[in-house]
């Protein structure tokens, strides 16, 4: 028996599952909610057209079933059912013997239920909270009160603050075993600060590189050797849709810059506003060497 495999490509993360299916239609909830809006859309209207050529099918076989209706036009019948399906009504074809009236209604019935399931399905696609989190396209590791330290930028898209913010940083490597086996393993970075009691511009997560560090004497060589993997997650409360929200990004080897800084991104403006350039939030520049480096923060 074949097994189904899918293939996962999400913030950075590429795997391969044996034994899941991509769309699984014992899950339509999942189905509905994971797909594309263009899929979703192609999905309803192919959905409409196959309902309404089926009825315009039963219509069909039986001439004479639809007044007005020219005998053995398909079109009709197909426009017919859609202005049923719709409850539009136009008044020139009409349902004209028992047996039209009786397929009729139960395309009315049918029609009630679709419109209640793709209504539903459009309304739980939008009211799902949207994270609009910027992550910078690196993390740098960069000098840090006479040591070193990983530091990622993040800031939100949205002009309300976000409360109660959670910051995490997870480090994953993988072991090479004596018996050539291999396994990999998560490590919880200690961050400098790890809550921010409110997200307004920007914050940036800092994790001190000591010798507790697992990125402890880190080097350009040691990074290409291990191929780490850093997963930052951010969780807060979003004031502007009321809702919680939660986004990660996930940095590969090549995403990690060592002895660059961030660019300052926040400038004071003369009424006593602070202005934030979110478009230079993913840009860095060479460490000074032998200087303490200052960042912004909110």
């Amino acid at each position: 028996m074949r097994r189904p495999v899918a293939r996962i490509d999400s913030q950075g993360v590429s795997a391969v599952k044996v034994g899941a299916s991509r769309f699984s239609w014992d899950d339509p909830y999942y189905l509905v909610l994971s797909m594309s809006w263009r899929a979703f859309v192609a999905l309803v209207v192919g959905l409409l057209v196959a309902v309404n050529l089926v009825f315009a099918t039963f219509y069909w076989l039986a001439p004479g079933a639809v007044a007005n209706a020219q005998p053995g036009d398909f079109w009709d019948s197909f426009f017919f059912s859609v202005e049923t399906l719709a409850t539009v009504g136009y008044g020139v074809m009409s349902p004209a013997t028992k047996y039209g009236h009786i397929v009729a209604t139960v395309e009315i019935f049918a029609g009630m239920f679709l419109t209640a399931l793709v209504t539903g399905a459009f309304f739980a696609r939008f009211a799902r909270p949207k994270p609009r989190l910027i992550f910078s396209d690196s993390a740098v590791i960069a000098p840090y009160e006479g040591g070193r330290a990983l530091m990622v930028r993040v800031a939100s898209r949205r002009l309300h603050a976000i409360s109660e913010v959670r910051g995490r940083i997870s480090y994953l490597r993988t072991y090479h075993l004596a018996d050539g086996g291999t396994f990999r393993r998560f490590f919880d970075l200690k961050l400098v600060r790890s809550e921010n009691p409110v997200l307004t511009l920007s914050w940036t997560l800092i994790h001190p590189i000591d010798a507790e560090s697992p990125l402890f004497d880190m080097d350009a060589e040691r990074l290409r050797a291990e191929g780490p993997s850093l997963l930052v997650s951010i969780a807060g409360f979003d004031e502007a849709i009321s809702s919680t929200i939660n986004d990660r990004r996930n940095y590969r080897p090549e995403d990690i810059r060592m002895g660059h800084v961030f660019t300052h991104i926040l400038q004071d403006m003369d009424d006593g506003a602070i202005q934030i350039d979110l478009t230079r939030i993913h840009d860095t520049v060479p460490a000074p060497e032998g200087q303490a480096v200052g960042f912004s923060d909110s």
